[in-house]
């Protein structure tokens, strides 16, 4: 067994190694600290900046202001440890072409988003119909974009779905325009029918009035005769509910008028016989 004192030799000899290497890796913990602090602190100001003007673009580049920091921090942090960041940087190139293959779908997520933050087809706020879903915009981040849809739902789409995808912006308009098909019984007189419903878009205040509308005959139906109306209403009033004010509106002043809107009937004829 050795002796003691040549422990102790050996010992005080890889002290001052293990004593440099622990300086550096202290030095690279508070370099790895303090540079998430910043790098949040930055993107926090980046973010207020431009939020006074677009709320969406700066969530949009204050996250890769963020993400470059801490890839800058971490690089800063293996360079005091002694590692050679040239060869990691060089590494990351050729394994970075492996992983975008692998992660494409994300990538083009990403790229997608950029194209929405360049060419802004909405902003936060908008109301846009996509995919059967109709929604408000809430935040465009790098790989989705947030949607509350009307019935409360949070909606979470990445954006490379919706840069490929038709999308209907419905905030840039104050009304929207609704169609309906109202069908009447073939003896009511056909006049009579288009005076009432115009008599309802006039007193309605949730019909857009200096739009126009459109009130016709446009089909004559196996047991009806179908009009056509197209009118806007306001979107104040919430479309849905403009749409239910004046279809009530309709079904009353028919009643007052006599006017039947046909439904399906069954008619059973039955046939008695003699017993003989």
């Amino acid at each position: 067994m050795p002796e003691v004192s040549e422990i102790q030799t050996h010992f005080f000899e890889l002290f001052p190694q293990a004593q440099h290497f622990g300086i550096l890796l202290l030095k690279a913990l508070i370099i790895m600290l303090v540079g998430y602090y910043v790098s949040k602190f930055i993107r926090s100001k980046v973010h207020k900046a431009i939020a006074k003007k677009d709320h969406i673009l700066a969530n949009f580049i204050s996250q890769i202001i963020f993400i470059l920091s801490i890839v800058v921090m971490i690089l800063a942090a293996l360079g005091t440890i002694g590692v050679q960041t040239n060869s990691i940087i060089a590494v990351l190139g050729t394994a970075g072409v492996a992983i975008a293959l692998g992660l494409k779908d994300s990538l083009s997520s990403v790229a997608s988003g950029i194209i929405l933050i360049i060419l802004r087809p909405f902003k936060q706020g908008d109301l846009i119909e996509f995919d059967g879903m109709i929604g408000s915009v809430e935040v465009i981040n790098l790989f989705t974009t947030h949607l509350r849809l009307n019935d409360g739902k949070f909606a979470i789409i990445p954006n490379s779905n919706i840069a490929k995808a038709n999308i209907i912006n419905t905030t840039y308009n104050e009304q929207r325009r609704i169609e309906l098909i109202l069908g009447v019984g073939y003896e009511s007189d056909i006049d009579l029918v288009k005076n009432l419903v115009i008599k309802v878009f006039n007193s309605c205040p949730e019909v857009d009035l200096t739009q126009g509308y459109f009130v016709g005959l446009t089909e004559l139906g196996e047991s009806s005769l179908n009009f056509t109306l197209r009118f806007w209403v306001k979107l104040e009033y919430g479309v849905i509910n403009a749409q239910s004010k004046v279809l009530e509106a309709i079904k009353k002043i028919l009643d007052e008028n006599h006017i039947e809107i046909p439904y399906n009937k069954l008619d059973v004829n039955i046939i008695k016989q003699d017993a003989s």
